[in-house]
């Protein structure tokens, strides 16, 4: 996942409406770690729902971070003034190398540029597992 603005983040209150706190700790934060997963496979699918393929495989490349390149050079055509933003300022002080800050700056230009529907993807993917985890808490439980 994406460090620099979190792709999402499900707040204690979305636990706590599921019962979540009535767990053992350690079931809990297995619980926690579990829902997260599904949501951003969730999110991820309905990303790349009606992107095309080689916009995904762009992404894709931009997100492996094994090329320096490949994250500049989607920058220099896609946001040459990138130093100047807040966004990637933000990225750049939680620490790691250039590639890293780069490639990851890099990702979430490119969800804001070609989905810039993702917030309330994310929103609609969260109430969705959420219905879905109320509705079979007591089994979860």
């Amino acid at each position: 996942m994406l460090k620099g603005e979190k792709m999402f983040e499900l707040d204690e209150k979305f636990f706590e409406e599921l019962g979540v706190n009535n767990m053992p700790a350690d079931e809990a934060q297995a619980f926690k770690d579990h829902v997260r997963e599904e949501i951003e496979v969730r999110v991820g699918e309905r990303i790349s729902d009606g992107v095309p393929p080689e916009k995904l495989n762009e992404f894709e490349k931009i997100i492996d971070a094994t090329d320096d390149n490949e994250a500049y050079n989607w920058l220099l055509a896609n946001s040459i003034d990138y130093h100047n933003d807040e966004l990637y300022t933000a990225i750049q002080s939680e620490g790691g190398s250039e590639q890293e800050i780069l490639s990851e700056y890099a990702a979430l230009k490119w969800i804001q540029l070609n989905r810039p529907d993702f917030s309330q993807i994310i929103a609609t993917v969260s109430d969705e597992l959420k219905k879905e985890l109320k509705e079979n808490i007591d089994k979860i439980i």
